[in-house]
């Protein structure tokens, strides 16, 4: 009989000695008794155990994989990520593969052919109540549309229920089985699409130089640091990319390669330009896809058959069978840092999981995050810097343009579905547009936020109108005749809010990319116009056929939010304007400076890719901010003499670390009393080990800006120092020490938070 450790994916820091019969390899999932009620479960197999116990050990039920899904470093990537990330080794497994670890039944709800044709019906008596049960059409799983109702009736108390919906043949349930319990099969990928394929480029001296010092640094042999490749936008990183993997594959012809991409948005993309090179070698995942698209993609890398996997961050737990480069464009995009569950940053998992696996990696932007730069300025990565656009091609010139703030952003509600078409834009940037289009060429409109408008604001009250179930605004859509919340997404129509009301007493406040999109059609007739943000592109197939259409000419103007900003490449665009800049700015948010000038220089980096000169108009009220400044003139330097500074004084990252602790209740006064608790505990931490904690800023238990979310109050605490030894120790303690966690109390940690909100 052997004794063997497995990981459980439960919220426990401990692994788990069973008996087997059969020696299990490292990294094989099996299925175990676990719990008082011995409930099958499935866990991995981390190496035999010596541990001696007189105590009966449970038994192992059956092994699942006959090759291990964990391959050997792929264990210490979860090990390193646990410690690193204060989080359950065997939920850290579990957040690896692309589905979860269990066999179950599923019932989902799906739209009857009746309920569909409701669900579109802006003016059907149905309407709303299908819109508020399905975000989209297709199915949902039973639990979430339940959640859903229960939010609903709240707000409109009737008699309404599952059954009284299927009765009425709006809805039919269907039972599905979810088989996350699977075994690598032979599947063939099909691209979506043929694409022609390229022959490599001819690069310039300086793109030259460029692949050169990264090919004498050991990139995909034996490298000995990272490189941060900072190029202008423009400048060729991708070819750069590109012949890089190509000499690879030319010295080991069984060699994979990983390029990692922040956003769904720039896969297709991505998955053109590789295609096209590399023809017949692509792998592809996304969130997009559905589990079992995802597997069938993986199954292709693990088995050798694709050489290169394209994805987004959750794809640095892909199965290589022998990774050798890692690429990771726009590394300093906040998309790479997951934001629920195990919250990790895919760049900084990328960078271990290269020195794990002896691999080179390449990070990649035109405007590095900070942490990066300051790892290259200390000598822990190789910075290499391409400064101009290939063939010789301008930088497109960048213009501040102040409104008139007598405009206001802030409107009478007229009639409910009639958009009140007075936005505070400065009318040089309608002038430029026009001219633009009349010249044949495209444009790119930047907004901070999604709907229509920003709120509801109530005269008498003197607030604007926020969710019941968060501290937050509704967010005004569809004509401003729906409020939305962008955390839980409860709704409710002006109509309903408005009903006993007097019209006069509320205003709009500020402008959405639904509402720019239609002020731009009245301002531009003649001019095809398209929105692009996360409204008009719920359904997977919009964006890439949203994108093609503008690739080949179909659509004049995109206007939308910051998803346009990031790595398209559309020739004929030589027009960007960016109307909110002052709104990032101005944000609570130590990081804002940085987004800011970041949203800057690669939206401007949009325009002018191709031989047309490019143009790039910003709308802002702070002329003389040195973000802006530094944004205008494209000047790296300038911005981060001016953050590091900032910084520094204040021991902000990357001058420090920060690891942020979330507690949350639906109680407040459970709340409140645990969060004297805590303070207690930390008095009592100081008088016990006073030196340790001097290097240790301890920000709580506060009330963050968003206090209460989906029905939960927050409370934070925020741990800050430069000393990463006694900062993890803290944080482990202050973990370990109220744990388990009494009542309906939450915990959840967030090392290097990307927000602070």
């Amino acid at each position: 009989m052997h004794h063997i450790n497995i990981s459980i994916p439960v919220a426990l820091d401990q692994l788990f000695t069973y008996e087997s019969l059969q020696v299990i390899p490292a990294g094989c999932r099996v299925l175990v008794p676990f719990g008082e009620s011995n409930r099958k479960t499935v866990g991995v197999v981390i190496g035999p155990s010596s541990c001696e116990t007189l105590t009966p050990l449970k038994s192992v039920l059956e092994r699942l994989d006959e090759v291990p899904a964990y391959s050997e470093t792929l264990l210490k990537l979860a090990q390193w990520m646990s410690q690193y990330y204060l989080y359950p080794l065997g939920e850290v497994l579990r957040s690896m593969l692309p589905a979860s670890q269990t066999k179950a039944k599923m019932t989902k709800v799906k739209l009857t052919e009746k309920g569909e044709a409701a669900w579109q019906e802006r003016e059907h008596p149905y309407y709303l109540v299908l819109r508020a049960l399905w975000k989209r059409k297709g199915s949902v799983d039973l639990k979430v549309w339940q959640k859903r109702l229960a939010l609903f009736l709240e707000t409109y108390p009737q008699k309404l229920t599952l059954a009284r919906l299927e009765r009425e043949g709006w809805l039919h349930k269907h039972a599905t089985r979810t088989t996350n319990v699977r075994r690598w099969k032979d599947l063939e990928a099909v691209l979506t699409e043929e694409v022609e394929s390229e022959r490599e480029k001819h690069l310039t001296p300086a793109q030259q130089g460029i692949l050169c010092q990264i090919l004498a640094h050991g990139q995909g042999g034996h490298p000995t640091q990272p490189v941060l490749l900072h190029g202008v936008t423009g400048a060729g990183k991708t070819e750069i990319y590109l012949q890089l993997i190509d000499r690879l594959l030319s010295e080991d012809p069984r060699a994979q390669i990983l390029v990692l991409v922040p956003e769904i948005a720039l896969t297709p993309q991505m998955t053109r330009v590789f295609t096209a090179r590399f023809p017949h070698d692509i792998a592809l995942v996304h969130s997009a896809m559905t589990a079992s698209e995802r597997w069938e993609q993986l199954t292709l890398i693990r088995q050798e058959q694709r050489r290169i996997l394209i994805g987004p961050r959750s794809a640095v737990f892909a199965p290589f069978a022998r990774l050798r480069l890692l690429i990771v464009d726009e590394e300093h995009d906040s998309s790479y840092k997951q934001g629920a569950g195990l919250s990790y940053n895919g760049r900084d998992v990328a960078i271990m999981r290269a020195s794990l696996e002896k691999a080179g990696v390449v990070l990649g932007s035109a405007t590095p995050s900070m942490e990066s730069y300051a790892n290259a300025k200390a000598g822990k990565y190789l910075l290499l810097e391409l400064t101009e656009r290939v063939h010789g091609r301008a930088m497109p010139s960048i213009s501040l343009i102040e409104p008139d703030v007598k405009q206001g952003f802030a409107r009478k509600l007229q009639r409910v579905s009639t958009p009140v078409l007075d936005l505070p834009i400065d009318s040089r940037i309608l002038d430029a547009l026009r001219e633009n289009h009349a010249r044949g060429f495209q444009s790119m409109v930047l907004v901070n936020r999604r709907g229509y408008a920003y709120y509801l604001f109530s005269l008498r009250e003197r607030k604007a109108v926020c969710c019941p179930h968060c501290s937050i605004s509704l967010t005004v859509h569809q004509n401003s005749s729906l409020l939305r919340c962008h955390y839980c997404d409860y709704s409710q129509l002006l109509v309903d809010r408005l009903r006993d009301e007097d019209r006069e007493a509320y205003v709009l406040v500020g402008f959405g990319s639904e509402q720019m999109e239609m002020f731009l059609r009245e301002a531009l007739p003649g001019a095809r116009i398209q929105r692009v943000d996360s409204d008009s592109v719920s359904q997977r197939e919009e964006l890439p056929r949203i994108l093609e259409d503008f690739r080949q000419g179909k659509i004049d103007v995109l206007v939308g939010t910051q998803m346009l900003a990031k790595g398209h490449d559309f020739a004929k665009v030589t027009l960007i304007c960016i109307l909110e800049i002052d709104q990032t700015l101005n944000l609570p948010d130590f990081r804002a400076g940085e987004r800011a000038f970041q949203l800057m220089v690669q939206a401007a980096g949009r325009a002018g890719r191709d031989s047309f000169p490019g143009q790039v108009l910003i709308q802002s009220q702070k002329r003389e901010h040195p973000v802006l400044q530094a944004g205008m003139a494209q000047d790296y330097q300038a911005f981060w003499r001016d953050q590091e500074a900032f910084r520094r004084q204040h021991v902000y990252p990357p001058f420090a670390r920060m690891i942020l602790f979330e507690y949350t209740s639906a109680k407040r006064d459970v709340l409140e009393a645990w969060a004297r608790s805590l303070n207690q505990w930390f008095k009592v931490l100081h008088q016990k080990f006073p030196e340790q904690l001097a290097a240790i800023q301890i920000l709580g238990p506060a009330v963050p800006p968003i206090e209460m979310i989906r029905g939960r109050v927050r409370r934070t605490v925020l741990l800050v120092s430069e000393d990463r030894t006694n900062l993890w120790a803290l944080a482990r303690q202050l973990k370990k020490a109220f744990m388990p966690l009494p009542g309906d109390l939450r915990m959840r940690i967030d090392v290097d938070p990307q927000s602070l909100m």
